[in-house]
């Protein structure tokens, strides 16, 4: 289900006209959440959180191929199994973004500095940074203030596991730091339409 745009919010990215379901991820992502996850001493753990058959396959990834939704979720799954706080979720998310930024922000880190560049430039071609990590899925943001916006994603089913939703907070909240001196990313509201998931981003 997508998200309305309520009164007096402005669009600054619109849903794509055709939105797939999350199909793939992108090894990378998944590999930088793994060596996150190792750093953090949680491995043996996450290890035993994995089923035989999808573990075999996360711990053969190579970098920079597509890896099919239901291996990405079994990964999801036995972080969830790590029994973490949200925020500890979250800074592993940003942790996870350190490893993999280059490849999905590309240029977008070059000009992080450049005059004029602010959180806005991020979010409004947040779908196409999107489209590095995932295939399928689709994202609106909206403007609801001068430093405050609305991110809603769906067709999504990783958002069913709550390390994956924590995570995204944290790695979009560390990639909108670039631009400014503090963000804040939080998740709107519980329960959730399946497949989606609707943040609160603010920034100082």
């Amino acid at each position: 289900m997508r998200e309305s745009v309520p009164p007096r919010a402005e669009v600054v990215a619109a849903y794509p006209v055709s939105i797939a379901p999350v199909r793939n991820v992108r090894s990378t992502l998944i590999m930088g959440a793994i060596a996150s996850i190792t750093k953090a001493g949680y491995y043996d753990a996450w290890y035993a959180g994995v089923p035989p058959q999808p573990r075999g396959e996360l711990l053969q990834m190579v970098a920079g191929v597509w890896v099919p939704v239901d291996i990405a979720l079994a990964h999801y799954r036995a972080c969830d199994s790590l029994g973490l706080s949200p925020d500890a979720e979250a800074q592993l998310g940003a942790a996870t973004l350190e490893r993999v930024r280059g490849t999905l922000l590309g240029t977008m880190l070059r000009v992080a500095n450049s005059a004029g560049v602010t959180p806005w430039t991020l979010l409004a071609q947040l779908q196409r940074f999107w489209n590095r990590a995932f295939d399928g899925g689709g994202i609106q943001v909206l403007r609801l203030g001068p430093k405050e916006a609305r991110a809603d994603l769906v067709q999504n089913v990783l958002t069913e596991t709550h390390y994956h939703r924590n995570a995204l907070r944290g790695l979009l909240a560390s990639v909108l730091q670039l631009f400014c001196q503090k963000a804040y990313v939080n998740e709107r509201r519980a329960p959730r339409e399946p497949g989606t998931m609707s943040t609160r981003v603010q920034w100082v």
